[in-house]
């Protein structure tokens, strides 16, 4: 049985961190680790030049192993200026002392206090800003993976957009996409990057530290992880609790908070009834519940945070005792250790403290993640209403008669905008498509295009399907000019062209028959003016007719025309009979009409209702024959209609 394998783990499965980018970034956090270890064992001989810089002890019995480590014989007397040497001969037994030892016989000024002192600062120092710099470079690779990831992710929603937002009639997918291109793909890059980081880092920087406390002391680490591991686990423990119940007392006091702010709305109730005196009582006692329970959130907190530093502080205290106690007495019958070892292990276990503290966190974060790639991944997965058939032919222009034959359209299946719609429409003419509910003639409009495809039906092109043909075709001879379209932030000439091959002097001709021309050539650079969202805007009656200048451009076969339904000057609709003159001349035109000059010069209205075809006619017939058609025409156009609507 085939598992479903998550978006997350399918888009960054752990053989990610064996992938260029990341197993650089993997590398210099190794580097960095390595460098941090270091840092420690300096710290520690640098700790006993400082605490323990007498004059070297050597046994007798120890004179020839000291000849042999350091080439030379056993000092005597009091040799207090000698540099490392005490504390390389004190740590001999341990393997890091080797190359400290190799170093102090070839670098003199390691022989010496002052020399030792301002060398280990500075090496301190040194590894310090390189680990610093390691880090910066490994957390610069992950930051750009995880801008990888988004980026794949935008990118997705993008083409998601393209193929889905032809189709959304309503409107509905536009914030759902931005809302996943924003704020999803934000929370997948942070959320990547934490993973990245946390992953790529502390494991192994958690197994390098373990390793550098065992060997100094195997089992003295032992004694101090065990109940140092089972007060960490207690302190999370204490935190889930703790986290459930603020998020409880929150949860209630936003319920009390929102019983508050509903007594704000019902004051005509309170004094048309004399409920003054309740409706105090009332306010009072959800008040005093609203603060009490958000007290006791903010006391699960405090309770949290001081329970989990008495247990830190104990922990710490305990690791110090048990260190310090082994290294001023022999009392374990395993010896003792020298005092800037024990402090080793003491900064070692403290150095290990965020990397735990992370990746038990990064389970959180990582839920979080997860379950915004399976959002957006949801949403990538609906599949397009219209895909292009394997097979498909190229569509010449419309020469002969569109027909659509008993065409059925529902919106997400419950609501009906086209029933059995049948109607056929010759070409080279001019229609207007009106209907009692405005979205059965956007669907009639959207699915000529194809845009949307229709549920049950056909729709012929000169008695070809308009299925078996290819989009490109279709839409390079059908073109749907919105009532108010979107620009994209750019020069008009661009929006014009919208990525087209096309000389200014043919930009300029097709503004010339949209009577776009002449509004264009006022704005401060003509054709060069930037417009869109970050650019200049424009009102109603000039993003139409630039967007008629974009359609003409292509010499469409035919034109599908929503006029915007914003107000519009009378220069403006002079402006646009002007046009439509033009426009209409040798090519089918359908119109979505807003204006009644419009709907007067078709040569036929088709009227829908309830998604059939309810009249068809010229105005004046239908007027005068069609009491759907003529309520219609009253509503829509009687000149007292904007006085009794409401903003």
């Amino acid at each position: 049985m085939s598992t479903t394998v998550h978006p997350f783990d399918r888009q960054l499965p752990l053989s990610e961190f064996f992938k260029r980018r990341s197993l650089m970034a993997t590398l210099w956090y190794a580097f960095a680790s390595l460098l941090l270890v270091a840092q420690l064992l300096l710290l520690a001989v640098l700790l006993a030049l400082i605490l323990d810089h007498g004059p070297v002890t050597v046994a007798p019995a120890d004179g020839a192993k000291f000849e042999q480590l350091f080439g030379q014989s056993v000092p005597t007397g009091a040799q207090a200026d000698a540099g490392l040497l005490r504390a390389l001969w004190d740590n001999r037994n341990y393997l890091w002392a080797r190359p400290l030892i190799a170093a102090w016989k070839g670098f003199p000024p390691l022989r010496n206090n002052a020399g030792a002192l301002s060398t280990l600062v500075l090496l301190l120092a040194g590894l310090q800003l390189l680990r610093l710099l390691a880090e910066s470079r490994a957390r610069r690779g992950f930051l750009k993976r995880a801008l990888e990831v988004a980026t794949e992710t935008r990118q997705s929603i993008h083409k998601q957009v393209l193929r889905l937002g032809p189709s959304d009639l309503e409107g509905k997918a536009s914030p759902l996409a931005f809302q996943l291109f924003t704020t999803e793909a934000e929370r997948i890059r942070t959320g990547v990057y934490t993973w990245l980081d946390v992953l790529g880092r502390d494991p192994l920087r958690l197994t390098l530290l373990l390793l550098l406390i065992l060997c100094i002391d195997p089992l003295l680490t032992i004694i101090c992880l065990m109940p140092l591991g089972g007060c960490w686990w207690l302190a999370q423990v204490m935190r889930e609790k703790s986290d459930t119940a603020r998020q409880l007392s929150v949860a209630l006091a936003e319920r009390d908070l929102r019983l508050l702010s509903e007594s704000l709305t019902k004051t005509k109730l309170v004094k048309n009834f004399g409920m003054e005196a309740q409706a105090q009582a009332q306010f009072e006692k959800y008040l005093e519940r609203f603060q009490d329970l958000t007290a006791s959130g903010l006391r699960a907190g405090a309770r949290y945070r001081a329970v989990v530093h008495l247990l830190v502080t104990v922990c710490i205290a305990g690791a110090l005792f048990l260190t310090g106690w082994r290294s001023v007495t022999s009392a374990f019958t395993f010896g003792a250790v020298p005092s800037q070892i024990a402090l080793l292990m003491a900064c070692t276990i403290a150095a290990a403290w965020p990397p735990l503290q992370r990746l038990w966190d990064l389970s959180v974060d990582h839920g979080q993640t997860r379950q915004a790639f399976a959002t957006v991944q949801t949403w990538l997965d609906i599949p397009p209403e219209v895909e292009q058939v394997v097979g498909a032919k190229f569509l010449p222009p419309l020469e002969r008669a569109i027909e659509l034959e008993s065409v059925g359209y529902s919106l997400h299946g419950r609501r009906t905008l086209l029933d059995r719609f049948t109607a056929k429409l010759a070409a080279g003419k001019q229609y207007a498509i009106v209907s009692t509910d405005p979205l059965e003639a956007e669907a009639f409009a959207s699915l000529l295009p194809r845009f949307i495809e229709p549920h049950s039906g056909r729709i012929l092109f000169d008695g070809e399907e308009i299925t078996w043909v290819t989009l490109e075709s279709l839409r390079m001879h059908v073109i749907l000019v919105s009532g108010r379209e979107p620009f994209l932030t750019g020069t008009i000439a661009e929006n014009i062209a919208a990525g087209g091959k096309y000389t200014l002097t043919e930009v300029m001709e097709a503004a010339k028959i949209a009577q776009a021309h002449h509004f264009i050539s006022k704005l401060t650079q003509g054709y060069e003016t930037v417009i869109g969202e970050h650019g200049e805007q424009l009102d109603a009656g000039q993003s139409y007719r630039l967007s008629l200048t974009r359609a003409i451009l292509r010499k469409p076969a035919l034109l599908v025309l929503q006029e915007p339904t914003d107000v519009i000057d009378d220069e403006t609709k002079a402006l646009l009979d002007e046009a439509y003159k033009k426009i209409a001349s040798k090519r089918t035109v359908i119109y979505l009409p807003q204006r009644l000059t419009t709907i007067r010069r078709c040569d036929e209205i088709l009227m829908l209702h309830k998604g059939r075809l309810a009249a068809r006619g010229a105005h004046a017939d239908l007027v005068t024959s069609t009491p759907l058609y003529r309520h219609w025409e009253y509503l829509k156009f009687n000149e007292f209609r904007h006085e009794f609507e409401t903003e």
